[in-house]
Parts: C-alpha cells; structure tokens; sequence
C-alpha cells in the first residue's frame, strides 16, 4: 500500500461526481472542489494501481470480500491509488480458492456484486467470493472511474423501471440486465440527460478499452471465466499509457486522434509532426520524433513502464532522416530493405524508413509499410553500425 496523505485523495464517487467535498480549516464548514485528474496520464496511473493492486492480493491468495468502491482513494496529481478499507476487506482464500460468508452478507447488494453473489443472497445461501467475483467488482469500478457513470447496467430499461428496494433492483440486474453499452441489443442504451457524461467519455477512449467492457459484461456477466483478469486489465492500460501522445505543440490525444494520411502515415492535429507506423501485425507503435519506447515495449518486462530503453531522434547529417536510438543494453537486429541485417547495440539507431523490420529483445518481428515506395538506399544512409558513428544519431540538444 502507498503511503501518502489521504485527506488530498478522492473515492470513485468523487471521480463520478467530478466534485470532492473539503473542509476548510478556517471555518470548519465543507465546501466542494472539482475532481479531475491532473492529465490522462495521471488517471491511466490511478486504473493501473487499482488493477495491479488486486493482482497484488491474488497473488498473496487472497480476495475481496468487501462491496465498497470507498475502500479506494486516489490522487489526483499522479493517480496514486490507496486502499483504506481495512485488513478485513481482503480475505485468505481457503484450498479451493474461495472465502464463503454467510448469505445474509449486506456488503453483497450493490451493483458492484457479481450476479452469482446477488442470486445467493436472494436463495439465502452462502456467498463465495473467488478471483471470479474480484473480476467482476474490478470491471464494475473501472466502468465507472472511466466513464463517470453509474451501473454498466443501468440505460433505459432499468432508468424508466421502478424499483422499490434495492435487492429488487440488483436481482433484475443479475438475470435480465443488458450492458448499456450492448452493440447487439439496443434495447437499454444510456439515457440522454442523464448519462451524458458517458455518452461523452465512451467515445474518448480507443476500441481496446471498449471491447474490454464489452468482455467483461455482455459475455462475463453470467460467465465468470470470460471476464478480464487484474492482469488483462493491467495489459490494457499500459497499452493505453503507452498509445496516449503529448506533442511538444501542445495537442494531446490517443493515437486515433491523429489525422490519417495517404502514406499510411499520421500528423498531429496541432502541428503536422508526422507519425510513423511501426506494426508487429497487432499491435502499433506510432513514432515520431522525441517518442520514447519502454521495456514494456521493447524488453522482457511487460509491466516495466518507467524504463526507457528507446528514442526517436534526429539524425545529426540528414535532417528529416530519423532512427529510433536504443538506450538500453540488449541488441537489436535491424532488417533493412535491401535484405542487409545488422546489430542495433546500444547508443546506435536503426533509421525509420518504409520496408524497415526491427527486432527487438524479444524475438518479435516490427516492420514498417507504407504506400509509396522510398528511394533506393545506400550505405552513405545507414549510420548504425561497423565503421559508422553512434552519434550521428544522438538525440539532439
């Protein structure tokens, strides 16, 4: 857990509401201040910390047997996350993997318990709580810090139904509920005037994160094993952290967001600066000059997001040629157009031209390919390795 002053931190109602209330010292009195993350970057942090969190405790065999989203502070500078609920709130799990509570359990009626914990209470049997049911608590919570929303469940059928208790209304959830966000079903979409802020945020993010929601409540909601692990969450995130760009001109986005050219190319919307597609046929690294690659992307830690182990530069002779530089100690191996394979140690770069291939520390194949072809290369362009000097494509400044 993270040490860190919690009177400065928010709960996920605070994020939601986009208010936090404050007392002010001289007063006494409670006033509300808004609750916005510092930057993107800082709210992927905070979604990372809760997921990794959970991984945490699943590996030490234990799950959460709380229902309250409270339970987790976040900062809104860095994203910090802090768990406050308590030791009680996580549980050891026994040998078969599960903690069981008795049904009466009143933590377990919110829209943040899986449906087979509402269908227990409702049968007055035990509940068992199980890294399936962590699963489904993580999707629900994660919904809502990044849409600012209620229920994933909660669109029109369930907004124009009267409820007269809450259990009520969490059994009709559990076995009729259709995810708001349904590309199927339409028949619960998210109400204009009263969902508007997830009308809004679902179109911010990329796809990825979509269909993660999608998995985890058209297809996970009455099938435990389909819903998203801690750990295909934390894959997701980083993915995000890693495609969210910060221009030097000021526009900031993810990478969809970038203008789409002829080439098979992107520019930034603020300034033009271009942006190279380097693809391993799933996934896309969108450089451009200034870009910094992690070992997350490069290395054999897939979680190392800190680690820089590459950057886009300039090179030094030929303006408008760029390589990528790498900063870190394993080699790279450089496929070049013509057929010629050569070693990227470390302070060298591999020059971004179209029919590239990189291989980076772990044997995966990247390649670049556009839709013209570039001008023959010579060996005057290929300052990386033998005779030639690093520096050439030391970054600049």
């Amino acid at each position: 857990m993270i040490d860190m002053n919690t009177e400065m931190m928010v709960s996920l109602s605070g994020i939601r509401e986009e208010m936090y209330p404050v007392t002010e010292e001289e007063t006494g009195k409670t006033i509300h201040r808004p609750a916005y993350f510092s930057g993107m970057k800082a709210l992927l942090e905070g979604a990372y910390s809760f997921a990794s969190f959970f991984e945490k405790m699943h590996l030490m065999q234990k799950v959460y047997v709380g229902n309250e989203p409270e339970d987790f502070l976040f900062s809104l500078d860095t994203g910090e996350m802090e768990y406050v609920g308590g030791e009680e709130g996580f549980r050891e799990v026994s040998g078969d993997g599960e903690v069981v509570l008795p049904g009466e359990n009143p933590l377990s009626i919110s829209e943040f318990a899986a449906p087979e914990l509402i269908m227990a209470v409702k049968e007055g049997s035990p509940l068992h709580f199980n890294n399936e049911t962590d699963r489904y608590f993580i999707s629900v919570f994660l919904f809502e810090y990044f849409f600012h929303t209620g229920s994933p469940f909660e669109g029109k059928m369930m907004v124009n139904r009267c409820f007269l208790a809450p259990m009520e209304k969490e059994v009709f959830r559990a076995e009729q509920g259709i995810f708001c966000m349904d590309v199927g079903d339409h028949g619960n979409q998210p109400v204009k005037g009263i969902q508007d802020k997830l009308i809004r945020y679902w179109k911010v993010y990329p796809d990825l994160l979509q269909k993660m929601f999608m998995r985890a409540f058209m297809n996970g909601a009455q099938s435990p094993f389909l819903r998203p692990s801690a750990v295909d969450w934390m894959k997701v995130i980083i993915h995000l952290i890693m495609d969210y760009k910060d221009c030097s001109c000021g526009y900031h986005g993810f990478s969809f967001t970038l203008k789409e050219q002829e080439n098979g190319t992107r520019t930034c919307p603020g300034c033009g600066k271009i942006y190279y597609p380097l693809s391993n046929g799933m996934d896309t690294l969108w450089l451009s000059e200034g870009q910094k690659l992690y070992e997350c992307q490069t290395g054999r830690v897939p979680f190392d997001k800190e680690k820089v182990t590459g950057i886009v530069v300039e090179n030094r002779q030929r303006k408008g040629l760029y390589g990528i530089k790498n900063l870190g100690t394993a080699e790279w191996r450089g496929m070049f157009p013509d057929g010629s394979i050569r070693e990227i140690g470390q302070n060298q770069a591999m020059p971004i031209w179209n029919g590239m291939r990189l291989r980076f520390e772990l044997g995966e194949d990247w390649f670049l390919r556009l839709h013209y072809q570039e001008p023959e290369e010579t060996e005057d362009m290929l300052p990386i390795s033998g005779e030639t000097d690093p520096a050439d494509h030391e970054e600049k400044g």
